[in-house]
């Protein structure tokens, strides 16, 4: 388990509702994930290089079903059992590879690629094991991971400026570094945070209605970071030194209603 699924994570609420069978898939797609996204705090480029290249190997064995590494080896189950495309896993495994060469994004048509190999691709490998018919679905889990992604880099602001892995676009930085206001500050912030929701409106819009029971963790997630989101509204400026959050409760009781209200849809 890793921390981001622990209690009280987002993502621990956002799968407490799954049976166990998808409930033990989710896990291992994500400790899967996880592990390489680990590839990306290498320092050495050349290491990377070696441990990249090792996995897209480990890759193709695991779906020839000879995997060696132990999460690639959970893994096995879960995409036979739910038929996950090999072409998901490539990009992913592709997108770790630029994402790692990448220190910021340019444009915002960038940010939005960027978004989708970080949190846009997870999100349509974890939609397989949710269940879909409706191939609109894929449509869907690309712009909710440009939500997500977006929202997470308001809520982490403080952190990322400390470690300079900003991947908001230029633009955005640029502004930000000519200016020493807190009042300009926020409004950068608060214009940001506008475009995330907007993203996230839009992704609510492309998800199919009958798709929506189905795919209903990735929305309790998004559900709870824009909950996040507008806790932290009008005073932005105060995620530079702290990181706002839910408590346990709230997120339990705002997911427990989201799932309740979409069983009744």
């Amino acid at each position: 388990m890793t921390q981001l699924t622990q209690p009280g994570s987002d993502l621990y609420y956002s799968w407490l509702f799954l049976e166990k069978p998808k409930k033990d898939a989710i896990h291992r797609l994500h400790t899967f994930c996880h592990t390489l996204n680990r590839l990306l705090q290498l320092t050495e480029k050349d290491i990377f290089k070696i441990k990249w290249a090792w996995w897209q190997q480990e890759l193709h064995h695991t779906f020839e079903g000879k995997a060696t590494h132990p999460d690639a080896i959970a893994l096995q189950e879960v995409i036979q059992t739910y038929k996950i495309p090999q072409t998901l896993f490539i990009d992913y495994l592709d997108g770790i590879y630029q994402r790692y060469s990448l220190d910021h994004c340019c444009t915002e048509e960038d940010f939005k690629a960027f978004s989708y190999k970080d949190q846009g691709l997870y999100q349509s490998l974890a939609a397989y094991i949710y269940g879909f018919q409706d191939p609109q679905v894929l449509h869907y889990t690309r712009t909710i991971g440009l939500a997500l992604n977006w929202m997470d880099e308001i809520l982490q602001i403080g952190g990322n400026l400390k470690q300079d892995r900003v991947f908001l676009p230029l633009s955005f930085l640029s502004a930000w570094q000519e200016t020493s206001s807190s009042a300009e500050k926020e409004a950068l912030l608060d214009q940001e945070a506008k475009k995330a929701v907007k993203a996230y409106e839009t992704a609510l819009t492309l998800l199919p209605p009958r798709e929506a029971l189905s795919q209903y963790p990735s929305l309790i997630e998004a559900k709870l970071k824009s909950r996040q989101l507008l806790l932290s509204e009008g005073h932005f400026i105060d995620l530079l030194t702290s990181h706002h959050e839910l408590t346990p409760l709230r997120k339990y009781l705002s997911s427990w209603w989201y799932w309740r209200r979409l069983q009744k849809t």
